[in-house]
């Protein structure tokens, strides 16, 4: 099967007009990779997907797994900033690069139109090929950069509020009292996460606690006994509500280990069971 069999030179990028685009749609599959490969439709979309997919990190984990584990307003604000000037840098750094790939693509088929040679137009062939391929990388590299500087801009935007006496400022100056405030949560957090894993608050966490003020100790260790009673209360208060499906599930299906699995179109996570082994009562 051949597709885009009337494309001329290399189509990894179909349209190369625009310099600065990152539109991942204008990104193809080498032509001479469909014909070498014999491509059915549906795999020729598997692959092109492939291609123009963002595989860089969602709004959910730059929320969440980012900003948010920064713990208090100030210190998220602070920590979006500095994500957001990363990824300008590399948003400026590909953009950059794929001027300069564009403009070499432009080069080389004005080389090849004037070459004599067809062995060395053969050899032009190949690295136009490899630098239509280098487009196509940095325009989805473009595109990542685009989609998590919005990701970001918004958590900034969610804390700034002028009206309420939190303007931009306020997150770029140094505020001693919400550095305080921040380090009181992150210990008391992380020693919570000590006693609810180990029993215990660890030695490193403890050590570092120990160097607070006396005042910031108690507060922080006051967080940490309250936070973890809660979240161990918590999952006591679930097992109690999930074990008379437990053992339903048990008595129905077997002994098996459990296997999370996601349900394929809905999306609903679901608990499955492979290698069932029926229980023997003796």
């Amino acid at each position: 099967m051949s597709l885009n069999s009337d494309a001329n030179l290399s189509d990894i990028v179909s349209d190369v007009r625009n310099i600065i685009s990152s539109d991942t749609n204008e990104i193809h599959l080498s032509k001479s990779f469909v014909d070498e490969f014999g491509l059915n439709k549906k795999d020729f979309d598997i692959l092109s997907a492939s291609m123009r997919f963002n595989s860089g990190m969602t709004e959910y984990e730059c929320e969440h797994f980012v900003a948010d584990t920064q713990l208090t307003p100030w210190r998220k604000v602070r920590q979006a900033l500095m994500e957001l000037e990363t990824r300008y840098h590399a948003y400026m750094e590909n953009r950059n690069s794929l001027r300069k790939a564009e403009i070499l693509r432009k080069k080389l088929v004005i080389s090849m139109d004037q070459e004599p040679d067809e062995l060395n137009k053969e050899l032009m062939q190949i690295d136009l090929e490899k630098n239509d391929y280098d487009i196509s990388i940095w325009k989805r590299k473009l595109r990542q950069s685009e989609l998590e500087l919005k990701y970001f801009l918004n958590v900034v935007d969610k804390y700034v509020d002028e009206e309420n006496g939190y303007p931009l400022e306020y997150f770029t100056t140094e505020q001693p009292h919400e550095v305080k405030t921040y380090w009181i949560a992150r210990m008391g957090k992380q020693a919570a996460m000590d006693i609810v894993s180990y029993g215990r608050i660890g030695a490193g966490n403890m050590t570092s606690i120990m160097d607070m003020p006396e005042e910031d100790q108690v507060e922080a260790l006051g967080i940490a006994v309250k936070y973890s009673g809660m979240i161990g209360g918590g999952i006591d208060k679930l097992n109690q509500m999930i074990a008379p499906q437990i053992q339903a599930q048990l008595q129905e299906e077997g002994i098996a280990l459990p296997k999370l699995s996601q349900h394929k179109y809905s999306g609903q996570l679901q608990f499955g069971q492979s290698n069932n082994v029926e229980s023997e009562t003796p």
